[in-house]
Protein backbone atom coordinates (compact mmCIF):
# COMPACT_ATOMS: atom_id res chain seq x y z
CA UNK A 1 0.00 0.00 0.00
CA UNK A 2 1.45 3.52 -0.92
CA UNK A 3 1.88 5.81 1.53
CA UNK A 4 -1.06 8.18 -0.07
CA UNK A 5 -3.56 5.27 0.30
CA UNK A 6 -5.43 4.60 3.57
CA UNK A 7 -7.32 1.42 4.38
CA UNK A 8 -11.40 1.27 4.67
CA UNK A 9 -10.90 -1.09 7.21
CA UNK A 10 -8.27 -1.14 10.07
CA UNK A 11 -5.69 -4.21 10.73
CA UNK A 12 -8.16 -4.46 13.86
CA UNK A 13 -11.31 -4.99 11.53
CA UNK A 14 -12.15 -1.40 12.53
CA UNK A 15 -14.18 0.38 9.31
CA UNK A 16 -13.64 4.02 8.06
CA UNK A 17 -15.36 6.03 10.21
CA UNK A 18 -18.27 8.60 8.62
CA UNK A 19 -19.01 12.24 9.31
CA UNK A 20 -23.09 12.14 9.70
CA UNK A 21 -25.00 14.83 7.79
CA UNK A 22 -26.13 16.43 11.06
CA UNK A 23 -22.43 17.36 11.43
CA UNK A 24 -22.24 19.70 8.12
CA UNK A 25 -25.20 21.82 10.01
CA UNK A 26 -25.41 25.76 9.38
CA UNK A 27 -22.87 27.99 8.41
CA UNK A 28 -19.87 26.21 9.13
CA UNK A 29 -21.05 23.09 6.71
CA UNK A 30 -22.05 25.47 4.19
CA UNK A 31 -18.37 26.54 3.91
CA UNK A 32 -17.09 23.32 4.32
CA UNK A 33 -19.51 21.54 1.61
CA UNK A 34 -18.93 24.94 -0.74
CA UNK A 35 -14.96 24.10 -0.57
CA UNK A 36 -15.54 20.58 -0.56
CA UNK A 37 -15.75 20.41 -4.71
CA UNK A 38 -12.52 22.15 -5.53
CA UNK A 39 -10.24 20.45 -2.37
CA UNK A 40 -8.69 17.12 -2.49
CA UNK A 41 -8.68 17.86 2.10
CA UNK A 42 -11.09 15.53 3.63
CA UNK A 43 -14.29 16.99 4.60
CA UNK A 44 -14.41 16.07 8.22
CA UNK A 45 -10.71 17.79 9.02
CA UNK A 46 -11.77 21.07 7.55
CA UNK A 47 -15.31 20.75 9.42
CA UNK A 48 -12.55 19.68 13.14
CA UNK A 49 -10.37 22.69 11.85
CA UNK A 50 -13.03 25.12 11.59
CA UNK A 51 -14.78 24.63 14.51
CA UNK A 52 -11.43 25.33 16.64
CA UNK A 53 -10.30 28.27 14.05
CA UNK A 54 -13.27 30.28 14.81
CA UNK A 55 -13.94 29.27 18.79
CA UNK A 56 -10.31 30.68 18.53
CA UNK A 57 -11.48 33.86 17.10
CA UNK A 58 -14.88 34.47 19.08
CA UNK A 59 -12.60 34.14 22.19
CA UNK A 60 -13.70 32.84 25.78
CA UNK A 61 -16.89 35.10 26.23
CA UNK A 62 -19.83 32.55 25.15
CA UNK A 63 -19.88 29.31 27.26
CA UNK A 64 -22.46 27.39 29.24
CA UNK A 65 -22.09 26.70 32.58
CA UNK A 66 -22.30 22.98 33.91
CA UNK A 67 -21.37 22.38 37.44
CA UNK A 68 -19.72 25.27 38.21
CA UNK A 69 -17.29 25.20 34.97
CA UNK A 70 -17.23 26.92 32.42
CA UNK A 71 -17.55 25.32 28.48
CA UNK A 72 -16.96 27.73 25.78
CA UNK A 73 -15.87 27.84 22.16
CA UNK A 74 -12.55 26.25 22.74
CA UNK A 75 -12.05 22.93 20.39
CA UNK A 76 -8.68 21.07 20.24
CA UNK A 77 -8.62 19.12 16.88
CA UNK A 78 -6.18 16.28 16.28
CA UNK A 79 -5.71 15.79 12.80
CA UNK A 80 -5.00 12.25 11.84
CA UNK A 81 -3.57 11.46 8.39
CA UNK A 82 -0.64 9.39 6.61
CA UNK A 83 2.27 12.06 5.02
CA UNK A 84 1.56 12.01 1.88
CA UNK A 85 -2.21 10.92 1.69
CA UNK A 86 -3.40 12.46 4.56
CA UNK A 87 -4.21 16.20 3.52
CA UNK A 88 -4.17 17.57 6.83
CA UNK A 89 -1.90 20.66 5.97
CA UNK A 90 -4.47 21.20 2.85
CA UNK A 91 -7.53 21.11 4.89
CA UNK A 92 -5.69 23.70 7.61
CA UNK A 93 -5.11 25.88 4.15
CA UNK A 94 -8.34 25.45 2.74
CA UNK A 95 -10.18 26.93 6.09
CA UNK A 96 -7.09 29.84 6.39
CA UNK A 97 -8.54 31.05 3.19
CA UNK A 98 -11.65 31.53 4.83
CA UNK A 99 -10.39 33.00 8.20
CA UNK A 100 -8.47 35.54 6.17
CA UNK A 101 -11.18 37.16 4.48
CA UNK A 102 -12.97 36.62 8.28
CA UNK A 103 -10.08 38.29 10.19
CA UNK A 104 -6.92 39.19 8.35
CA UNK A 105 -5.80 40.66 11.82
CA UNK A 106 -6.28 37.87 13.53
CA UNK A 107 -5.02 35.55 10.97
CA UNK A 108 -1.16 37.62 10.64
CA UNK A 109 -0.88 37.80 14.27
CA UNK A 110 -2.21 35.38 16.72
CA UNK A 111 -1.86 31.81 14.53
CA UNK A 112 1.03 30.47 14.96
CA UNK A 113 3.00 27.37 15.69
CA UNK A 114 6.44 25.69 17.10
CA UNK A 115 5.04 24.59 20.48
CA UNK A 116 8.27 23.78 22.40
CA UNK A 117 8.04 25.16 25.95
CA UNK A 118 5.14 26.04 28.38
CA UNK A 119 6.90 29.45 29.08
CA UNK A 120 7.16 30.01 25.04
CA UNK A 121 3.30 29.44 24.80
CA UNK A 122 2.54 31.80 27.82
CA UNK A 123 4.63 34.77 26.20
CA UNK A 124 2.02 34.44 23.10
CA UNK A 125 -0.69 35.08 25.45
CA UNK A 126 1.35 36.80 28.47
CA UNK A 127 -0.01 39.82 31.08
CA UNK A 128 2.16 42.77 31.14
CA UNK A 129 5.23 42.91 33.62
CA UNK A 130 7.78 45.05 35.04
CA UNK A 131 7.77 48.95 36.17
CA UNK A 132 6.17 50.80 33.49
CA UNK A 133 8.70 53.21 34.27
CA UNK A 134 11.55 50.90 33.37
CA UNK A 135 13.32 50.52 30.15
CA UNK A 136 12.70 46.23 30.78
CA UNK A 137 8.87 47.37 30.75
CA UNK A 138 7.31 44.26 29.19
CA UNK A 139 3.50 45.62 27.52
CA UNK A 140 2.81 41.84 27.31
CA UNK A 141 0.22 40.71 24.79
CA UNK A 142 -3.40 42.62 24.43
CA UNK A 143 -5.41 40.08 22.68
CA UNK A 144 -5.48 36.56 25.25
CA UNK A 145 -6.40 34.49 21.69
CA UNK A 146 -4.36 32.63 20.24
CA UNK A 147 -4.47 29.92 17.13
CA UNK A 148 -2.01 26.87 17.20
CA UNK A 149 -1.58 25.46 13.88
CA UNK A 150 1.07 22.43 14.67
CA UNK A 151 1.87 20.30 12.10
CA UNK A 152 4.72 18.54 13.73
CA UNK A 153 2.56 17.53 16.98
CA UNK A 154 4.54 14.09 17.34
CA UNK A 155 7.60 16.83 18.62
CA UNK A 156 4.80 18.45 21.26
CA UNK A 157 4.21 14.43 22.64
CA UNK A 158 7.29 13.76 22.40
CA UNK A 159 7.95 16.65 25.31
CA UNK A 160 6.18 14.53 27.74
CA UNK A 161 9.55 12.28 28.11
CA UNK A 162 12.07 14.82 28.54
CA UNK A 163 12.80 16.00 32.35
CA UNK A 164 11.81 18.91 33.45
CA UNK A 165 9.69 20.06 30.24
CA UNK A 166 6.88 21.33 31.56
CA UNK A 167 4.74 22.11 28.33
CA UNK A 168 2.15 18.55 28.39
CA UNK A 169 1.09 20.08 31.80
CA UNK A 170 0.68 23.59 30.58
CA UNK A 171 -1.30 22.30 27.95
CA UNK A 172 -3.76 20.60 30.15
CA UNK A 173 -4.55 23.90 31.88
CA UNK A 174 -5.03 25.79 28.67
CA UNK A 175 -7.68 23.58 28.04
CA UNK A 176 -9.20 24.01 31.47
CA UNK A 177 -9.32 27.48 31.02
CA UNK A 178 -8.35 29.92 33.81
CA UNK A 179 -4.57 31.53 34.34
CA UNK A 180 -1.59 29.79 33.29
CA UNK A 181 1.91 30.83 34.74
CA UNK A 182 5.40 29.33 35.17
CA UNK A 183 7.27 28.36 38.16
CA UNK A 184 10.49 29.98 37.88
CA UNK A 185 11.95 33.19 39.78
CA UNK A 186 10.82 35.32 37.04
CA UNK A 187 7.50 34.06 36.45
CA UNK A 188 5.55 34.28 33.23
CA UNK A 189 1.86 35.09 33.70
CA UNK A 190 -1.21 34.82 31.02
CA UNK A 191 -4.41 35.63 32.53
CA UNK A 192 -7.35 34.26 31.27
CA UNK A 193 -6.15 33.21 27.78
CA UNK A 194 -8.24 31.27 25.05
CA UNK A 195 -6.17 29.16 23.18
CA UNK A 196 -7.20 26.89 20.39
CA UNK A 197 -5.06 24.47 18.89
CA UNK A 198 -4.97 22.26 15.85
CA UNK A 199 -2.51 18.92 15.74
CA UNK A 200 -1.43 17.30 12.77
CA UNK A 201 0.03 13.75 13.01
CA UNK A 202 0.83 10.38 11.24
CA UNK A 203 -1.42 7.36 13.03
CA UNK A 204 1.98 5.58 13.48
CA UNK A 205 3.43 8.40 14.98
CA UNK A 206 0.13 8.98 17.64
CA UNK A 207 -0.05 5.04 18.63
CA UNK A 208 4.16 5.29 19.40
CA UNK A 209 4.08 8.95 21.31
CA UNK A 210 0.42 8.26 23.43
CA UNK A 211 2.04 6.32 26.12
CA UNK A 212 4.98 8.80 26.37
CA UNK A 213 2.43 11.66 26.33
CA UNK A 214 0.19 10.18 29.15
CA UNK A 215 2.98 9.67 31.78
CA UNK A 216 1.78 13.01 32.36
CA UNK A 217 -1.71 12.41 32.61
CA UNK A 218 -4.75 13.18 30.20
CA UNK A 219 -3.56 15.17 27.17
CA UNK A 220 -4.93 13.00 24.53
CA UNK A 221 -8.24 13.39 25.82
CA UNK A 222 -8.42 17.34 25.71
CA UNK A 223 -8.20 16.70 22.30
CA UNK A 224 -10.76 15.67 19.52
CA UNK A 225 -9.10 12.76 17.01
CA UNK A 226 -10.11 13.46 13.41
CA UNK A 227 -8.95 10.65 10.98
CA UNK A 228 -8.17 12.38 7.45
CA UNK A 229 -7.62 10.97 4.05
CA UNK A 230 -7.08 12.11 0.63
CA UNK A 231 -10.81 12.80 -0.59
CA UNK A 232 -10.62 13.00 -4.14
CA UNK A 233 -7.87 13.55 -7.26
CA UNK A 234 -7.72 16.79 -8.32
CA UNK A 235 -4.70 16.97 -10.85
CA UNK A 236 -5.55 20.43 -12.71
CA UNK A 237 -6.68 21.54 -8.75
CA UNK A 238 -9.38 23.38 -7.68
CA UNK A 239 -11.35 26.71 -9.06
CA UNK A 240 -13.13 28.12 -5.91
CA UNK A 241 -13.82 31.64 -7.15
CA UNK A 242 -12.67 34.21 -4.92
CA UNK A 243 -16.14 35.69 -4.57
CA UNK A 244 -16.90 32.22 -3.05
CA UNK A 245 -14.12 32.85 -0.51
CA UNK A 246 -15.38 36.45 0.20
CA UNK A 247 -18.75 35.73 0.78
CA UNK A 248 -18.54 32.61 3.01
CA UNK A 249 -15.54 35.02 5.35
CA UNK A 250 -17.85 37.94 5.23
CA UNK A 251 -20.97 35.80 6.84
CA UNK A 252 -18.22 33.99 9.37
CA UNK A 253 -17.19 37.54 10.14
CA UNK A 254 -20.79 38.58 10.89
CA UNK A 255 -21.73 35.28 13.34
CA UNK A 256 -18.37 36.08 15.28
CA UNK A 257 -19.12 39.83 15.70
CA UNK A 258 -22.39 38.27 17.35
CA UNK A 259 -21.04 35.77 19.08
CA UNK A 260 -18.56 38.01 20.93
CA UNK A 261 -21.43 40.11 22.51
CA UNK A 262 -22.93 36.74 24.09
CA UNK A 263 -21.75 35.40 27.70
CA UNK A 264 -23.78 32.67 29.43
CA UNK A 265 -25.96 30.19 27.40
CA UNK A 266 -28.70 27.97 27.52
CA UNK A 267 -29.98 25.06 26.14
CA UNK A 268 -33.63 25.12 24.48
CA UNK A 269 -36.43 23.07 25.91
CA UNK A 270 -35.69 20.22 22.70
CA UNK A 271 -31.61 20.54 23.08
CA UNK A 272 -32.29 20.15 27.09
CA UNK A 273 -34.50 16.86 26.84
CA UNK A 274 -32.21 15.29 24.63
CA UNK A 275 -28.96 16.27 26.21
CA UNK A 276 -30.37 14.57 29.36
CA UNK A 277 -30.84 11.40 27.05
CA UNK A 278 -27.06 11.75 25.30
CA UNK A 279 -25.46 12.15 28.69
CA UNK A 280 -26.31 8.59 29.31
CA UNK A 281 -24.07 7.40 27.07
CA UNK A 282 -21.89 9.80 27.29
CA UNK A 283 -21.09 9.13 30.68
CA UNK A 284 -20.81 5.47 30.23
CA UNK A 285 -17.78 3.41 30.52
CA UNK A 286 -17.77 1.23 27.45
CA UNK A 287 -14.25 1.76 26.11
CA UNK A 288 -12.54 -0.29 28.82
CA UNK A 289 -8.75 0.40 30.32
CA UNK A 290 -6.90 0.36 27.08
CA UNK A 291 -5.71 3.20 24.61
CA UNK A 292 -9.14 3.92 23.52
CA UNK A 293 -10.45 5.23 27.27
CA UNK A 294 -7.53 7.35 27.61
CA UNK A 295 -8.73 9.27 24.03
CA UNK A 296 -12.80 9.83 25.06
CA UNK A 297 -12.32 10.04 28.44
CA UNK A 298 -13.70 13.79 28.28
CA UNK A 299 -16.56 13.18 25.95
CA UNK A 300 -19.34 14.90 27.68
CA UNK A 301 -17.65 18.14 28.03
CA UNK A 302 -16.07 17.65 24.45
CA UNK A 303 -19.92 17.58 22.99
CA UNK A 304 -21.07 20.64 25.28
CA UNK A 305 -17.60 23.05 23.84
CA UNK A 306 -19.20 21.50 20.28
CA UNK A 307 -22.75 22.23 20.72
CA UNK A 308 -21.60 25.73 21.86
CA UNK A 309 -19.72 26.35 19.22
CA UNK A 310 -22.46 24.82 16.72
CA UNK A 311 -25.06 27.32 18.17
CA UNK A 312 -22.44 30.20 17.84
CA UNK A 313 -21.45 29.89 14.31
CA UNK A 314 -25.40 29.24 13.74
CA UNK A 315 -26.03 33.12 14.63
CA UNK A 316 -27.43 32.04 17.92
CA UNK A 317 -27.30 32.91 21.69
CA UNK A 318 -28.75 29.53 22.97
CA UNK A 319 -28.03 25.75 22.26
CA UNK A 320 -31.15 24.54 19.77
CA UNK A 321 -31.74 20.88 18.90
CA UNK A 322 -29.67 21.03 15.78
CA UNK A 323 -26.35 21.89 17.26
CA UNK A 324 -26.45 19.14 19.88
CA UNK A 325 -27.07 16.70 17.18
CA UNK A 326 -24.78 18.61 15.27
CA UNK A 327 -22.11 18.35 18.21
CA UNK A 328 -23.15 14.33 18.48
CA UNK A 329 -22.20 13.51 15.17
CA UNK A 330 -18.96 15.53 15.12
CA UNK A 331 -18.02 13.86 18.32
CA UNK A 332 -19.49 10.04 17.12
CA UNK A 333 -16.68 10.81 14.23
CA UNK A 334 -14.41 11.34 16.47
CA UNK A 335 -14.73 8.72 19.50
CA UNK A 336 -14.98 6.18 15.58
CA UNK A 337 -11.57 7.73 14.96
CA UNK A 338 -10.04 6.74 18.37
CA UNK A 339 -11.80 3.29 17.97
CA UNK A 340 -9.74 2.81 14.22
CA UNK A 341 -7.06 4.22 15.39
CA UNK A 342 -6.26 2.64 18.85
CA UNK A 343 -9.31 -0.62 19.03
CA UNK A 344 -6.49 -3.00 18.47
CA UNK A 345 -4.92 -1.86 21.80
CA UNK A 346 -3.86 -4.88 24.38
CA UNK A 347 -4.05 -2.49 27.39
CA UNK A 348 -0.57 -2.78 27.94
CA UNK A 349 1.43 -0.26 26.45
CA UNK A 350 4.70 -2.20 25.31
CA UNK A 351 3.12 -4.74 23.91
CA UNK A 352 1.00 -2.54 22.06
CA UNK A 353 4.50 -0.31 21.59
CA UNK A 354 5.94 -3.50 20.09
CA UNK A 355 2.84 -4.26 17.42
CA UNK A 356 3.10 -0.67 16.20
CA UNK A 357 6.82 -1.49 15.48
CA UNK A 358 6.42 -4.26 13.85
CA UNK A 359 3.22 -3.78 12.00
CA UNK A 360 5.50 -1.04 9.98
CA UNK A 361 8.23 -3.47 9.64
CA UNK A 362 5.52 -5.52 7.36
CA UNK A 363 5.65 -9.09 5.86
CA UNK A 364 9.64 -7.98 5.91
CA UNK A 365 9.65 -8.16 8.86
CA UNK A 366 12.14 -6.30 12.25
CA UNK A 367 14.88 -8.62 13.70
CA UNK A 368 15.05 -8.90 17.21
CA UNK A 369 18.08 -5.90 17.53
CA UNK A 370 16.12 -3.58 16.20
CA UNK A 371 13.24 -4.17 18.48
CA UNK A 372 15.76 -3.77 21.24
CA UNK A 373 17.62 -0.54 19.65
CA UNK A 374 14.91 1.01 17.65
CA UNK A 375 11.77 0.27 19.66
CA UNK A 376 12.72 0.41 23.06
CA UNK A 377 15.72 2.52 23.18
CA UNK A 378 17.70 -0.34 24.62
CA UNK A 379 16.16 0.21 27.82
CA UNK A 380 14.68 -3.24 28.56
CA UNK A 381 16.11 -5.93 29.91
CA UNK A 382 16.80 -8.71 27.01
CA UNK A 383 14.49 -11.23 29.36
CA UNK A 384 11.63 -8.25 29.35
CA UNK A 385 11.70 -8.03 25.57
CA UNK A 386 11.32 -11.27 24.86
CA UNK A 387 8.52 -11.84 27.54
CA UNK A 388 6.77 -9.24 25.30
CA UNK A 389 7.79 -11.18 22.16
CA UNK A 390 6.14 -14.11 22.98
CA UNK A 391 2.93 -12.10 24.05
CA UNK A 392 2.87 -10.48 20.39
CA UNK A 393 3.67 -14.02 18.90
CA UNK A 394 0.03 -15.21 20.36
CA UNK A 395 -1.56 -12.78 18.20
CA UNK A 396 -3.09 -14.34 15.01
CA UNK A 397 -1.39 -12.44 12.53
CA UNK A 398 2.31 -12.26 13.99
CA UNK A 399 5.20 -14.98 13.36
CA UNK A 400 9.05 -15.67 13.61
CA UNK A 401 11.70 -15.34 11.18
CA UNK A 402 14.76 -16.58 11.07
CA UNK A 403 17.49 -15.61 8.48
CA UNK A 404 20.59 -17.21 7.58
CA UNK A 405 24.15 -15.23 7.72
CA UNK A 406 27.79 -15.63 7.19
CA UNK A 407 27.61 -15.96 11.19
CA UNK A 408 24.66 -16.26 13.42
CA UNK A 409 21.34 -16.52 11.68
CA UNK A 410 19.21 -13.24 12.69
CA UNK A 411 15.52 -13.98 14.31
CA UNK A 412 13.11 -11.68 13.87
CA UNK A 413 9.34 -11.28 14.15
CA UNK A 414 6.84 -10.38 10.76
CA UNK A 415 3.55 -9.98 10.31
CA UNK A 416 1.72 -12.42 8.34
CA UNK A 417 -2.13 -12.62 6.70
CA UNK A 418 -4.33 -13.42 9.69
CA UNK A 419 -5.46 -17.01 9.24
Amino acid sequence: MSEAEEPEVSPTGRPWPVLGEKAFHGLAGRIVTTIEPHTEADPAAMLFTLYSAAGALIGKGPHILTGGVHHGARIWSLIIGRTAGGMKGTSAAEIRRVLTVTDEGFVHDRVMGGLSSAEGLIIQVRDPSGDPDSDSYDEGVEDKRLLVIESEFASVLAQGKREGNTLLPLIRQAWDGGTLRTMTVKPKIATEPHIGIVGHITPTELRMKLNEAERAGGTMNRFLPVLSKRSKLLPDGGDLAEADVKALGAELRAVIDKAQTIGQMRRSTDAAKHWRELYDRLAADHAGDGPVAQVVARAAPQVLRLSVTAALLDGFDYIDLPHLEAAEAMWDYAEDTAWYVFGGGSGNPDLDRLRTFVDEGGEEGVTRTDINAKCFGRNKKASEVEALVVELLKINGYAEFTKPTAGRPVKGVRRIKPK
